[in-house]
């Protein structure tokens, strides 16, 4: 931890230190500090696995999602290829719509 008075530390700790004043001292000497260490570790580690879950929104979370659909294509962050079957998509849920009962009476009262 860095105290926030005074002079920042020049070294993160006394071992970086030690290690820096070797460097120095076989450099100046024309000699490397550096040291190669050929070492193979295994290391055992837990993977967690996440299953992919599709969360669709329902009831009243489709019209924000479609709100954020809009979005996405006027910012250009959908690919102009997934529009064909996008407005396919499209055309399936307003179909649909159609055939509702309640849908029709309430476009007949517009």
């Amino acid at each position: 931890m860095v105290s926030s008075r005074g002079r920042p530390p020049k070294w993160c700790s006394p071992a970086c230190r030690h290690r820096a004043w070797e460097q120095s001292r076989a450099a100046a000497s024309g000699r490397s500090a550096v040291e190669v260490v050929t070492q193979i570790v295994q290391v055992e580690r837990p993977v967690v696995v996440k299953e992919d879950v599709d969360v669709q929104p329902s009831g009243r979370g489709w019209p924000d999602t479609l709100i954020e659909l809009a979005h996405q294509i006027d910012a250009g962050r959908v690919y102009d290829r997934d529009l064909p079957s996008l407005a396919a998509s499209l055309d399936l849920v307003l179909s649909a719509l159609s055939r509702r009962p309640a849908w029709n009476r309430l476009m007949s009262k517009r």
